[in-house]
């Protein structure tokens, strides 16, 4: 069935407040087109709708909102709604969950995680908004240099179930710096006994936590890179930043630029949910330019009539 079809499906389903018929649904649906529906209903219907989710559909179905109105959502779950939301997504989404919520609601999703879980949401929280260690992930494969690509294999079957991606390897010393790089298909075709040292990219490209997140596009787009590693101020790994949540931050950054180059300032809020009287205020002055434009681009056809008809 298309998504079209499902996504009709689902709108009658919730209608009809058939919980069976929408459990049946959701589970032939991608989070991406149960986003598309919940991204023109009320707060409380895709509330009531992420409940019904599975984990594994919850978490990225939020994920693919807008901001503000995963903002609306969240304002309105109880505590052990937060609890549930945020155990089921992503290290680098379950920090913007984070940030988006008042900082006495905060307590409310550290509770309900591990504690390694727990430690790792405060230290991607800590990185300044529109810097590389604030969109990063810690969701990644590292193996020690020093190993063998037996050992490695075995460490990335151990990790890849919660790891974004494992088709690049970070090859780390006893003390966590960065060496370099290797790649799933390296390994797989290598020798088992050889050292994974002997294989990896020494001079591989990284970012730092501080980097601009401008940046951060830029370079994952210049190298045609699926992800890009990113280290502190010691060397250390500490996330990787992946093309996807690369290409967010692009858009954003789009999105911005557009607004100021046609003197449109930026709305609090996505269309769906902004107030007329907002759209009024951050149009007024634009839409009088555009109309006065208007008025003496007429005016000059007028004046020069004669001159325009004798050609």
């Amino acid at each position: 069935m298309s998504a079209t079809l499902l996504i009709n499906a689902l709108r009658e389903a919730m209608q009809r407040n058939d919980q069976a018929a929408i459990t049946h649904v959701v589970a032939e649906m991608q989070p991406a087109d149960i986003a598309d529906f919940a991204r023109y209903e009320a707060a409380y219907t895709v509330l009531s709708l992420l409940m019904l989710l599975p984990e594994a559909q919850r978490g990225p179905t939020f994920g693919y909102l807008e901001t503000e109105q995963q903002r609306d959502i969240a304002s309105k779950m109880t505590d052990e709604e937060l609890g549930k939301l945020a155990a089921s997504m992503d290290a680098d989404e379950r920090a913007d969950l984070f940030h988006l919520l008042e900082p006495a609601r905060q307590p409310a999703v550290l509770r309900q995680l591990s504690q390694r879980d727990r430690d790792d949401l405060r230290k991607l929280a800590s990185y300044e908004e529109g810097t590389a260690g604030a969109v990063m992930t810690s969701e990644y494969v590292a193996v020690q240099a020093d190993i063998d690509v037996a050992e490695a294999l075995s460490l990335l079957r151990a990790s890849a179930p919660d790891a974004e991606t494992i088709y690049q390897i970070y090859c780390v010393d006893a003390h966590g710096r960065l060496m370099g790089v290797v790649s799933l298909r390296q390994l797989i075709l290598a020798a088992p006994h050889l050292p994974v040292a002997d294989l990896m990219v020494k001079d591989a490209v990284f970012l730092n936590t501080d980097t601009p997140q401008e940046e951060v596009s830029r370079q994952i787009a210049h190298y045609d890179l699926l992800a890009l590693p990113v280290i502190d101020e010691n060397e250390r790994l500490v996330g990787i930043v992946t093309y996807d949540d690369a290409m967010d931050v692009a858009e954003e950054e789009a999105t911005e630029d557009m607004h100021k180059g046609v003197s449109v300032g930026k709305l609090e809020g996505s269309l769906r949910t902004v107030s007329l009287f907002e759209l009024y205020r951050k149009r007024v002055v634009w839409l009088v330019l555009l109309v006065f434009a208007n008025i003496f681009s007429g005016a000059g056809i007028a004046y020069f009539e004669e001159t325009i008809e004798a050609y």
